[in-house]
């Protein structure tokens, strides 16, 4: 008769059962419990840019028009984009697939509406939304002069303009207190501590190529064939 314990050599053994219900589940149980509770987890990328601008009314038009197709295949892009006169920000929420995707149509049409487009903040496999929609205004922020930023921190700019960009859904701020000064966001566009457009889609969307040093050996070494070893 098999019963809970198996006898092995002379000596219980628990059985599967009997040793899963001793241990602590691990972190993919965990995962795979709350994916069977509460649905598959949300994975997105929050991403906020900067750029300056001649014409205002073309920038928000050519950002409405990429949304409403990208709407028709990512139903869940949300976010906030706020034009004022030459400049912009924008922040979206989206699949890193059609982040990048909606990058590389910026970098390659919007050549002429955009231009020193700069990313402060990009973060992946977020779990959740900081919009519940995709929203674009026309704002006049309050001119500050001119702005020096060399003595900041970019990582705490980033995250202060972050911070005032969500008070607009959480706190029902009002998006015209809460957008940089035109001044102020095209100190952002000079700021070397941010990626270039073009610098961050060659960092974290153009292909991996690796060489390796037994590549740059001569002769070139006989390829080893480890089937069936």
């Amino acid at each position: 008769q098999v019963g809970a314990l198996r006898r092995c050599g002379g000596r219980n053994m628990a059985s599967e059962d009997e040793v899963k219900a001793l241990r602590p589940p691990s972190l993919l149980e965990v995962l795979d419990n709350r994916e069977k509770t509460d649905g598959p987890r949300l994975s997105l990328t929050h991403l906020l840019y900067v750029a300056k601008t001649q014409d205002k009314d073309a920038a928000l038009e050519f950002h409405r028009e990429v949304m409403v197709d990208l709407q028709k295949v990512e139903g869940g892009v949300t976010g906030i984009l706020l034009v004022q006169d030459g400049a912009l920000v924008h922040y979206m929420e989206a699949s890193n697939f059609h982040t990048n995707a909606f990058l590389r149509h910026l970098n390659t049409q919007g050549k002429g509406v955009v231009s020193d487009a700069r990313v402060m903040l990009s973060s992946e496999d977020c779990d959740r939304r900081n919009f519940s929609k995709w929203t674009s205004l026309h704002v006049n922020a309050a001119s500050e002069g001119d702005v020096s930023i060399s003595g900041e921190d970019p990582t705490d700019l980033a995250f202060d303009l972050f911070t005032n960009l969500c008070k607009i859904q959480s706190a029902g701020e009002k998006p015209v207190t809460m957008c940089p000064s035109a001044q102020r966001v095209e100190a952002y566009t000079t700021c070397e501590g941010f990626f270039l457009l073009e610098e961050y889609l060659d960092m974290f969307d153009a292909p991996v190529t690796l060489v390796l040093g037994s590549e740059k050996v001569w002769p070139l070494q006989p390829t080893v064939s480890y089937a069936g070893l």
